[in-house]
């Protein structure tokens, strides 16, 4: 397994992306921007993210490593170059890949850490591979399979780090909203080569993960979780992707990928979503980044 891409952050002026973008009002999304390298649009920026790759012990674990860190994966993920150095954050936030003994990703506010677990890397790609058989699709899949749910699953945590670091005040089930986040800066950031399809392909392999421990029967601990269910967290993501365009969306309800009943309320949805990210981050942007707060006062007027 390797793990590559184009890695780029986005400049304060954000530029448009030259593929096209996905509608910014049907969904009441910000428009998409093309990212480039920190630093290329001479902002000053908050506290820069640091990132680490811990050699594991066991000797199944050691290809993985030696892949991630060869290809550096932590600055091949589009969307965290693009808010790195974004937010005034109080200390600068960790990123490390690490051996955990099991799958699994978190967030550790004592070390203000991000943490994903070679164990994931893994699963994941047997994940790919079970989905590539299964579609019949080409022999890149498990590797996209991987590419695509890592960015969803690290931006998930950067949510929690996020919402930590700078005491945002999240109501609700914390974990739906950084569900949310997650989405939106897919949605809003990409590498140059990826087109809006491409974008939303990504989010639909993150769904997809999110039923792989399906059962359809649970007990009171799996009610009782802080994470919603898998089947809840898919329709959740599906909606807000179908938020976003409901007419170039349409057959997902056709292909009962969401029902009628809640495709009604998903560009409300993905609109309310968005707005309140908005507003709970701009307070924070860094010095640099005061293009973005112009943008979002624009959009907040015009999504109202």
């Amino acid at each position: 397994m390797a793990v590559a891409g184009s890695a780029r952050a986005s400049p304060p002026s954000a530029a448009r992306d030259s593929h096209g973008s996905l509608p910014p009002e049907a969904g009441g999304a910000m428009s998409r921007s093309v990212v480039q390298a920190r630093g290329q649009g001479g902002q000053v920026g908050g506290p820069a993210f640091e990132f680490a790759y811990t050699p594991p012990a066991s000797p199944g674990l050691k290809a993985i490593y030696k892949r991630v860190r060869d290809a550096d994966l932590w600055r091949q993920v589009p969307e965290l170059q693009a808010i790195d150095g974004m937010f005034a954050l109080p200390r600068p936030l960790r990123f490390v890949t690490t051996e955990c003994g099991e799958f699994g990703a978190f967030y550790h506010p004592e070390d203000t850490e991000v943490v994903l677990c070679y164990e994931t890397l893994r699963t994941l790609y047997e994940r790919g591979q079970a989905h590539q058989k299964a579609l019949g699709l080409g022999d890149d899949h498990p590797l996209h399979y991987v590419r695509a749910n890592v960015r969803f699953i690290v931006l998930h945590e950067t949510g929690h780090a996020l919402v930590d670091l700078l005491d945002l005040p999240v109501t609700g089930r914390h974990e739906d909203a950084v569900d949310q986040l997650a989405t939106i800066l897919m949605l809003r950031f990409a590498g140059l080569d990826e087109t809006p399809d491409e974008v939303v392909e990504n989010l639909r392999l993150a769904a997809n993960w999110m039923l792989s421990d399906s059962t359809g029967a649970y007990d009171l601990d799996a009610y009782a979780d802080e994470h919603a269910l898998g089947e809840q967290r898919y329709f959740n993501l599906q909606c807000l992707i179908y938020g976003t365009d409901p007419d170039g969306f349409a057959g997902m309800v056709k292909a009962n990928q969401l029902t009628a009943a809640r495709a009604a309320g998903c560009a409300r949805e993905m609109r309310s979503a968005s707005r309140a990210w908005v507003r709970l981050l701009v307070p924070y942007l860094a010095p640099g980044y005061e293009a973005y707060g112009v943008e979002a006062a624009r959009y907040l007027q015009r999504s109202g």
